[in-house]
């Protein structure tokens, strides 16, 4: 079976799929037509572009789920001005209803979350998410475990915060994990050379997707500073020596809705 699969009758000759592969293993042969030598077939990264920019569905490779393949609807793509809207809406939430966000409702944020990329995509994220309040409590109850037994071993400044917040905790105020009852954590393979950025980057797409299903959700500090030492909290996380923590998020149902945009600081930028 041929690893490039290319219908000569759809095929227009354009030499598209050629010109964005990542690897540049698709050529074009002497009438234009294009090709993967098998020899070189182990260099494709199955990042599909080949796909994604044919206008006339004439390619794919072997290793690409075909089923997984649908047309680009162009009525519902945002508009620049709704997705204006959409970004500038985007605020931190901090205040959570007590119900827990339906198993539907995170399948369809998770599955857009596939589509972050990653360098070479590897995409080697592997996700912990809590399924109920009580187990992120668990969590939160050895972040400030944590904070508590190393105190002594950081800065006056920062044992100050770290002594205000844990006493906030104890009196019933999680300034910690927030009431949240769902976080996500982005766990990479430590010796991956970009797993801060694809960590990063893909939980900002979940952040996104969460966005537009009405989803709460807000970068959990804390908890990623102690996740990333604590070796009790990494036990009960069930992480690995070699494994590593990007970042985490605390989500849920949100008790308030952005109702104004408000201003940001200017952008920084030098034009070279």
């Amino acid at each position: 079976m041929p690893f490039f699969h290319l219908d000569k009758e759809k095929c227009k000759k354009d030499g598209i799929c050629s010109a964005v592969c990542v690897t540049g293993i698709i050529k074009n042969d002497d009438e234009r037509s294009p090709y993967i030598d098998e020899k070189n077939a182990y260099k494709c990264i199955s990042c599909g572009l080949c796909v994604a920019f044919c206008p006339h569905e004439a390619c794919y490779v072997e290793n690409l789920d075909t089923s997984q393949f649908s047309k680009v609807n162009r009525d519902t793509l945002a508009a620049p001005e709704q997705l204006d809207t959409f970004l500038k809406t985007r605020r931190s939430v901090r205040v959570f209803r007590k119900n827990t966000v339906n198993e539907e409702t995170l399948n369809k944020i998770m599955d857009n979350v596939r589509y972050a990329p990653s360098a070479k995509n590897t995409h080697n994220n592997r996700w912990i998410i809590t399924k109920s309040r009580e187990e992120t409590v668990k969590l939160g109850d050895l972040v400030a475990q944590y904070m508590q037994e190393h105190i002594s071993e950081i800065s006056e400044e920062h044992a100050l915060h770290y002594k205000l917040v844990t006493r906030a905790y104890k009196n019933g105020k999680d300034i910690i994990m927030r009431d949240a009852p769902h976080i996500i954590v982005s766990v990479l393979p430590d010796n991956y050379e970009w797993k801060t950025e694809d960590g990063s980057i893909a939980l900002t797409y979940f952040e996104l997707a969460a966005h537009a299903h009405n989803i709460g959700c807000v970068w959990a500090g804390y908890f990623t500073s102690a996740a990333r030492l604590y070796k009790p909290l990494r036990d009960a996380l069930g992480l690995k020596d070699n494994e590593y923590i990007a970042g985490a998020q605390l989500f849920g149902n949100p008790v308030y809705k952005t109702r104004q945009i408000t201003s940001r600081k200017p952008n920084n930028i030098t034009y070279l």
